[in-house]
Parts: structure tokens; C-alpha cells; sequence
């Protein structure tokens, strides 16, 4: 099943934000960015649900927003978040909720806050489980970081 694109009503203010995401980053653009996809998700949301296509893309944009804006934390969370989505949409396999994934560890590997690494490492590792599987090489390495930072 394809992705379908955004209503055209939304299309522009999508596009602006997409603009604001280009390099050179602007700390003030990726903000004013992040508040327009803050305001989208809240419209999709109350137009679509939260587990509509147009809600989880918006969503994936504010994750990557969040990169930009150098808070991988918080991007990762945003991953984790839409990797949930996805998998309620697609189901665990799909290759969207795999993608969703493995943003949302690439997000948590540059996460340099030892604390902040363990818990949201913590939060990613069910569902890795879930997606990856415990064979995989994101949810191994989450695994052991976690483990290690726990007995540290």
C-alpha cells in the first residue's frame, strides 16, 4: 500500500516547513519550523487520529526537527513514537515501521548524555524487540549499552 501525499490545504505549510529544514540550519527558522509542525500535528490529529498517515509523517518531521535542532533525545523518542504508529498502520514488518526504527537508534546513537542514553535506550529496546527482533544488530547494540550503563 502506498503512502498517500498530504490534502492539498496542507501541502504549502508542509512545503514551508520542509524549506526550514534545509541546510544552511537557521536555529530561529528550525524553531519557528518546529512550532508550524507542532500546530499541523495538533490539526491532523483532530482531523485524522492519531494513527492516520498524514499524523505520523507529520510526527516524523518534528523527530527530524528535533535532530536539526541538535536534541537527538528527543528525536529519538519522536521515532520510537511513529515506529509504534507505524506498526499499528502497517503492522511490526513493514518496511516503514523498520525505517521508523532504525531512525529512532541512529537518533539515540548520538545521544552523548550518559543518562539520557541509558533511559531512552531503555524505552527503545521493546520495541526493537517487536520490529527488529532481539537478533538484530540495532536492538544488540541498544542492548548492550543499556546493560553496560546499568551495571556501570
Amino acid at each position: 500500500m502506498e503512502v498517500p501525499p498530504p490534502p492539498e490545504e496542507y501541502r504549502e505549510r508542509i512545503a514551508a516547513i520542509t524549506a526550514a529544514l534545509a541546510p544552511p540550519h537557521d536555529p530561529r527558522r528550525l524553531t519557528a519550523a518546529d512550532t508550524d509542525a507542532a500546530q499541523l500535528d495538533r490539526e491532523f490529529t483532530a482531523r485524522y487520529g492519531d494513527t492516520h498517515t498524514h499524523t505520523v509523517q507529520i510526527r516524523e518531521l518534528r523527530g527530524w526537527t528535533a535532530h536539526l535542532k541538535g536534541e537527538p533525545a528527543t528525536a529519538a523518542r519522536w521515532y520510537l513514537h511513529t515506529t509504534g504508529l507505524q506498526a499499528r498502520i502497517w503492522g511490526a514488518h513493514h518496511a516503514l515501521t523498520k525505517a521508523s526504527a532504525h531512525r529512532a537508534v541512529q537518533h539515540w546513537n548520538g545521544i552523548t548524555d550518559p543518562a539520557d542514553r541509558l533511559t531512552v535506550g531503555a524505552e527503545l529496546l521493546p520495541m526493537l524487540t517487536a520490529v527488529t527482533g532481539q537478533d538484530s544488530t540495532a536492538y544488540r547494540t541498544v542492548h548492550t549499552a543499556v546493560d553496560t550503563g546499568r551495571t556501570s
